[in-house]
C-alpha cells in the first residue's frame, strides 16, 4: 500500500505539474517509514501529524508487564535498517519502542513531525483532502496517509455491574503503574497473547491470579531465547 501510494506521489512529480504535499496520520511503524520513503524520494513537502507525545503508535501504548513481540526480531525491523541488537528472539516492548525511535530519529523526522495533534475529520474535495485538527486547525495535501494502525484505542467490553466493583480495574492498553499489586489477588479478562504474556510475571507478586477465558485456548511455550554476542554479530 505505501509503496503504491509513494508511486503515484513521485509520478505527480516528476511529471514536472507540482511537486505534492503529502500529510500522514500517525506516527508508528507505518508513519514512520512512509516519512522514511518521502525523503528518500526527494519529497520534503510533508507532515505527520501523531496525536501522542512522542512516536511508536502500540508500543508506545502498551506498557503492560511481560509486553513483548509474538513475531521473531528479525521479521519486526524494517528491511533496509536492520537492528543487530536484539536481545530476545522476540523482543520485549521496550526494545521495539527504542528501535522505532532511533529510526525515527536516525532519518531526522522531527521536522516533519507535529506531536500532540489530533485529527478530528478529513473531508475529500476539490482535487484535495482538507483535514481537520481537534484544536480547529485546516491542513491541506494533494495526498492522505492514514497509517492510524488499529490497535491504538482500548476496546472495553460492557460488563454489567463493572461500575460496582471498588477495586482497581483498568484495560491491559492503560495499565496504571500507580497500582501495587504485591501481595493482591488479580483477575484478568481474556486469554488472548496480552493476557497470556501477562500470567507469568504477574504471578510471581500477586496472592493470587486468576484468568476468566470465554473459549479455551492452546497454550504452547514460546521457544524464545537470548541471543549471544556471537548471534549478533552474524
Amino acid at each position: 500500500m505505501i509503496d503504491n501510494t509513494l508511486e503515484e506521489i513521485v509520478a505527480l512529480k516528476e511529471s514536472g505539474a507540482r511537486v505534492p504535499r503529502v500529510i500522514v496520520i500517525g506516527a508508528g511503524m507505518s508513519g514512520i517509514v512512509m516519512g522514511i520513503r518521502l525523503l528518500q524520494a526527494g519529497i520534503e513537502d510533508f507532515v505527520i501529524y501523531e496525536k501522542k507525545d512522542k512516536v511508536g503508535g502500540t508500543w508506545r501504548e502498551n506498557t503492560y508487564p511481560g509486553l513483548a513481540c509474538d513475531v521473531p526480531s528479525y521479521f519486526y525491523t524494517y528491511s533496509f535498517e536492520p537492528n543487530p541488537d536484539w536481545s530476545h528472539r522476540f523482543p520485549p516492548g521496550a526494545e521495539i519502542q527504542a528501535y522505532f525511535d532511533s529510526v525515527f530519529k536516525k532519518y531526522g523526522l522531527e521536522r516533519f513531525t507535529r506531536f500532540n495533534s489530533e485529527i478530528k475529520h478529513c473531508r475529500f474535495s476539490d482535487g484535495g483532502w482538507h483535514v481537520e485538527l481537534v484544536n480547529g486547525e485546516i491542513d491541506r495535501a494533494e495526498f492522505l496517509v492514514a497509517a492510524t494502525g488499529v490497535l491504538h484505542r482500548a476496546s472495553k467490553p460492557a460488563i454489567k455491574g463493572l461500575e460496582e466493583f471498588s477495586g482497581s480495574c483498568f484495560h491491559s492498553a492503560e495499565w496504571d503503574h500507580d497500582v501495587e499489586l504485591n501481595g493482591k489477588r488479580i483477575g484478568i479478562i481474556g486469554s488472548g497473547s496480552t493476557a497470556l504474556q501477562m500470567v507469568s510475571p504477574l504471578s510471581e507478586q500477586v496472592e493470587s491470579l486468576t484468568l476468566f477465558q470465554r473459549t479455551a485456548q492452546w497454550v504452547i511455550s514460546v521457544p524464545d531465547k537470548t541471543y549471544s554476542p556471537r548471534w549478533k554479530r552474524l
